[in-house]
């Protein structure tokens, strides 16, 4: 149990950007405002980890053409993050934004996101199946 809690640590610590932009939409627009986006990273979240445990992100991932497009869909958007990020200077980059994320923008996120197919896929194939 220490080894899956160590894991799960490590994992969780380490910024992705679910993490990088929870920091920029709750420092921009307040706790109350990002709630819906961090509710949508969560079903995101629970989302993958399902595909992932029920092996359904396994079988979607032998069809060529469907993994292009999450590969190139995933390189698009963490490159637009990136450069959003970088071209922000000392200034937040979601301060520009009307309104803060939302509960769609959170599930698309998590949805696209590599590094949680990574993590699920890591946690699930190294603990899921231990014997005593």
């Amino acid at each position: 149990m220490l080894q899956f809690a160590l894991a799960v640590f490590f994992l969780i610590v380490t910024p992705g950007p679910g993490v990088l932009s929870t920091a920029g939409v709750g420092a921009a627009f307040g706790f109350r405002a990002g709630l819906a986006y961090v509710v949508g990273l969560f079903v995101g979240n629970n989302t993958v980890a399902m595909l992932v445990l029920t092996g359904i992100a396994a079988i979607a991932f032998t069809v060529p053409w469907l993994r292009g497009v999450l590969l190139i869909t995933s390189v698009l958007y963490l490159l637009w993050l990136a450069w959003r990020i970088a071209r922000a200077g000392t200034e937040i980059g979601f301060i520009a934004a009307q309104k803060p994320l939302g509960f769609w923008n959170g599930l698309s996120l998590q949805i696209i996101n590599p590094k949680a197919y990574v993590v699920h896929t890591t946690l699930f194939s190294g603990f899921g199946f231990m014997t005593s």
